[in-house]
């Protein structure tokens, strides 16, 4: 049942931030394009990096390295703007080229399709099971129980 509620408390939190990212990375697009970067509708940050000749013979280890290496300059435009610390890089070799491309977003554990829907199933199920509980229990006799086991109480 915690987990529920952690659940919700997290998703809404996370959508917060998302949702701040976005527009933070939306309202600096003109100064990321100067610098190479596009941001697309959902506020990702993105940009391709071209492996120069020396790199590209390397094993995929050291490529790596050097488009990490590479992120310095990018890291420093999102400090400018307070976006370094809720920016999560995702490097993906584009195939058949020799280049990567990086996707900056904010982290998402919460916010994320398969986990909602299983976690909007249990709160509905919860949900009815209590709903279930307060219609169908007769609570009218609990309570007249209670007041005759009262009644019979010696008194002073």
């Amino acid at each position: 049942m915690i987990r529920i509620i952690t659940y919700w408390y997290n998703f809404v939190k996370e959508s917060i931030l998302i949702y701040k990212y976005r527009k933070a990375a939306l309202s600096i697009e003109k100064d990321l394009e100067a610098e190479g970067l596009r941001v697309d509708y959902l506020g990702r940050i993105y940009t391709v990096i071209n492996l120069p000749e020396e790199v590209l013979g390397q094993q995929e280890l050291l490529q790596q390295s050097y488009v990490l290496s590479q992120l310095t300059p990018i890291t420093n435009i999102l400090l400018k703007y307070g976006l370094a610390d809720s920016s999560f890089p995702e490097i993906i070799k584009v195939e058949g080229t020799a280049s990567y491309l990086i996707i900056l977003y904010p982290e998402r554990d919460y916010v994320d399709g398969e986990v909602f829907l299983v976690n909007s199933l249990i709160t509905a199920v919860v949900g009815v099971v209590i709903w279930a509980a307060v219609k169908w229990v007769p609570w009218l006799w609990v309570s007249n129980s209670i007041q005759s086991l009262y009644a019979l109480l010696p008194k002073e």
